[in-house]
């Protein structure tokens, strides 16, 4: 008799536990929304049939040729989706600052996967390098793609009612000088900085909008959550710091002869990245791919997911707080 009363209150005591967990996790969503709860797989994987696609405006800006450039993104959305508040991922392109287009990254429907998982995903174009590459030129193309990225995270704070944004759950990240990009994004993110350990880069930033730069949107905060780190580098890990971003999620290819995974080129790596975020304890993650150069994003299926799977983990922390 004692143990079926037991029994009886295990199943009591475990059946309100679920039914409060359930119940907390839809208390996140508004009224007559689909609630993407801890239960359901949004984020993790395909939930939506569908997605759409649009091409964006975000800023305007002047190539170091003279040209003046309207600055583009794609914006990836679910098809059919009721949530008012939804992270967003961008994603910024590779190709050394002097080639490279936003729309590589359709041929492998990596965007597109995510967008049907629930994200809002963004694939942003920035001005190319459009001069003979100096070892002048080149600083100033890394800082005109910094700016740009800024700019597009700007715009969708700016339009984060139109595009259901939660503005706390921004993330960027990209491949090869799309990484570069993000990590300088990220890190390079005061004039204390940029004084104390790239002294010679001060006089071009201040004369071209301050560490925000001046491709547009002015008026609201670049802050990101996290970033995404593929087969990119920083021009020195003392940008690093412990409060910038939540997390980091670095891949690099073992073999990588194009961007070292240590240092080289004037850059340090993924290894030397991670091991300086550790230290200063941030949420860090490494994956180095064996057998594996440069060419990472595109053939590694299984590389995409884990950046995916990720990124919705990063998400569901703060609906578990």
């Amino acid at each position: 008799m004692k143990s079926k009363i037991l029994l009886i209150l295990s199943i009591v005591i475990a059946g309100y536990i679920s039914f409060s967990f359930v119940t907390e996790c839809k208390s996140l969503f508004t009224k007559n929304e689909v609630a993407p709860s801890i239960v359901s797989d949004r984020y993790f994987k395909e939930i939506f049939d569908d997605f759409t696609i649009e091409t964006m405006t975000y800023g305007k800006n002047t190539t170091q040729g003279g040209k003046e450039t309207n600055l583009l993104l794609d914006v990836y959305q679910p098809k059919g989706d009721t949530l008012k508040k939804r992270p967003l991922f961008i994603f910024t392109h590779g190709g050394g600052f002097t080639k490279g287009s936003r729309e590589a990254i359709k041929g492998i429907g990596w965007l597109q996967s995510m967008a049907k998982s629930g994200f809002v995903v963004a694939s942003i174009s920035y001005r190319l390098l459009d001069i003979p590459q100096t070892n002048i030129s080149m600083p100033i193309a890394i800082l005109n793609a910094v700016e740009d990225q800024r700019a597009a995270i700007r715009y969708f704070k700016k339009e984060a009612a139109l595009f259901k944004i939660d503005t706390d759950e921004i993330f960027i990240g990209g491949y090869s000088a799309g990484a570069i990009t993000s990590l300088h994004t990220a890190y390079m993110n005061s004039m204390e900085k940029v004084n104390t350990f790239l002294p010679p880069l001060s006089a071009y930033i201040k004369s071209h909008g301050g560490i925000e730069g001046n491709s547009g949107n002015p008026g609201f905060s670049s802050s990101i959550k996290g970033v995404v780190n593929i087969a990119g580098a920083i021009v020195t890990e003392n940008l690093l710091d412990k409060t910038s971003v939540e997390s980091l999620y670095s891949l690099h290819g073992e073999d990588d002869k194009v961007v070292s995974k240590n240092s080289g080129n004037g850059m340090q790596g993924s290894e030397v990245i991670h091991t300086k975020a550790k230290q200063l304890g941030v949420n860090s993650i490494l994956k180095m791919k064996k057998n594996t150069g440069h060419d990472i994003l595109y053939p590694c299926d299984s590389c995409r997911k884990e950046i995916q799977l990720f990124l919705a983990e990063q998400v569901y922390k703060k609906m578990e707080r």
